[in-house]
């Protein structure tokens, strides 16, 4: 799954909300935004939470309320198929949800208090968990060998996150997240 976060102002918001602009017109806004994919983001924040499902570091993925249009439906956009150059494909489906600007303030808020060590120690602990489990033994060589990768990758998430928060509460936007998931992933 890659979560995509989009900066879109509250008034394109309110606009799709009332039905002054149609799904299309409203997918053309996110196509045109400033965005990010991030396709690690929910484990960084599951990692962070520490299996609590109602950590406040699950918000930083977003918590926000679910968006629809002036007809009262969600914006699920139609899943769409379409290939990566390398061949992967992907497809569309959840609905979307969107933050507010000050929710945003608060992600970003989240995501300063987590410094790189302060991430490390949770990492270590969810490894250690993670290679305790009995079926896991066979590939607990494995995952012990590629977790500075997975750290790295992990934390290289959170900050791109946080980068992207920060201007987006800047310039007073809203974010809208939705995700998209590779093919394999509903076979």
């Amino acid at each position: 799954m890659i979560l995509i976060f989009a900066a879109v102002s509250e008034q394109q918001i309110r606009n799709f909300e009332n039905g002054n602009i149609d799904k299309n017109q409203f997918i053309d806004v996110l196509v045109n935004a400033d965005r990010i994919g991030l396709s690690q983001i929910d484990r960084a924040a599951n990692v962070l939470a520490n299996d609590d499902e109602f950590s406040e570091y699950y918000e930083i993925i977003g918590a926000g309320e679910i968006l629809a249009g002036g007809d009262g439906e969600a914006l699920v956009i139609d899943p769409i198929s379409f290939e990566d150059e390398d061949g992967s494909g992907f497809i569309v489906a959840d609905p979307a949800v969107y933050m507010t600007n000050d929710e945003i303030k608060e992600a970003v808020g989240i995501l300063e208090s987590v410094d790189k060590e302060q991430f490390k120690d949770a990492f270590d602990f969810k490894m250690k968990k993670l290679t305790k489990r009995s079926f896991l033994s066979k590939k607990k060589q494995a995952l012990k060998e590629s977790a500075p990768e997975i750290f790295e990758m992990l934390w290289d998430e959170i900050e791109a996150l946080r980068v992207f928060y920060q201007k987006a509460s800047v310039g007073g936007n809203y974010a809208v997240v939705f995700s998209m998931y590779e093919d394999e992933d509903f076979e």
